[in-house]
């Protein structure tokens, strides 16, 4: 299993509603993008000390890594990326590993 995680931070003045509508739009892409195998999304509680928490988090899972460019490349992903999230985006970090 090849996972990838993602964590934004929002910029300034990103409003509840705007985050609903980047978790609506993310959450279409399972039904979308047939190499995704779980997807895993949501706002950060706000649990631990602000200046090491994110704002929001993606988890995603796939079968290998081929898997997960098809995801990276997908035209859905894209517009979804570019068009909705990414206008929001101050901060992104990004990881990816292996699970056996």
């Amino acid at each position: 299993m090849f996972v990838h995680n993602v964590l934004f931070k929002w910029k300034p003045g990103t409003t509840p509603a705007q985050i609903d509508e980047i978790t609506a739009a993310l959450g279409t892409l399972p039904g979308r993008v047939p190499s995704i195998r779980s997807y895993t999304i949501g706002s950060d509680l706000g649990l631990s000390q602000p200046e090491v928490s994110w704002d929001f988090s993606i988890v995603a899972q796939f079968d290998d890594e081929a898997g997960w460019r098809d995801y990276v490349s997908h035209p859905d992903h894209e517009a979804v990326r570019d068009q909705i999230v990414a206008p929001h985006i101050a901060a992104r970090a990004t990881a990816q590993f292996t699970v056996k």
